[in-house]
C-alpha cells in the first residue's frame, strides 16, 4: 500500500511541477489556485483517506471516495466547458485572419476592383480589435 501512495503523489507533484514551470501554459490565477487547491486536496486524501470519509461524512455522502469521483467529475465538467469556449474562440479568429489574409492576396493579385478607391477589407469592431490582441 505505500508503493502506490509513494506513486500517486509523485505523479501529483509532476503534474504541479508541469503547470509552474510552464510559461506557454498560460493559466490565469483562478486556475493556478485550483490546480494548487486539488493538488492539495489529492494529496491529502492519498497520504490519509479517512480526511476523505470525514468530508465526505460532514456533505452527506456515503463513502470517501464517492466524493472524490463527484469532484473530479465537476472538475472534468468545468474544464472541458472551458476548453471549448477557448477553441470556439480560436476558432473564430483564425476565420476572422483567414478571411483577411484572402482578400489581401486576391487584392495583391487581381488588383482592385474597377470603381474602388482602396481595397475592401472587413472593418473590425471594437470588439474584434479587443480579441485579437
Amino acid at each position: 500500500m505505500i508503493a502506490i501512495k509513494i506513486v500517486l503523489i509523485l505523479a501529483i507533484a509532476v503534474m504541479f511541477w508541469a503547470f509552474r514551470n510552464r510559461s506557454r501554459v498560460g493559466l490565469r490565477a483562478g486556475a493556478r489556485v485550483a490546480v494548487i487547491l486539488l493538488a492539495v486536496i489529492a494529496a491529502v486524501s492519498i497520504i490519509q483517506p479517512s480526511v476523505a470519509q470525514a468530508a465526505a461524512d460532514q456533505l452527506g455522502v456515503t463513502r470517501g471516495t464517492d466524493l472524490l469521483l463527484y469532484l473530479l467529475v465537476m472538475v472534468f465538467a468545468a474544464s472541458s466547458l472551458g476548453f471549448y469556449f477557448r477553441f470556439r474562440d480560436l476558432e473564430r479568429r483564425l476565420a476572422d485572419l483567414t478571411r483577411a489574409q484572402a482578400i489581401r492576396e486576391a487584392v495583391s493579385v487581381q488588383g482592385l476592383p474597377r470603381g474602388m478607391a482602396s481595397p475592401a477589407l472587413p472593418d473590425r469592431t471594437a470588439e474584434q480589435r479587443a480579441r485579437l490582441s
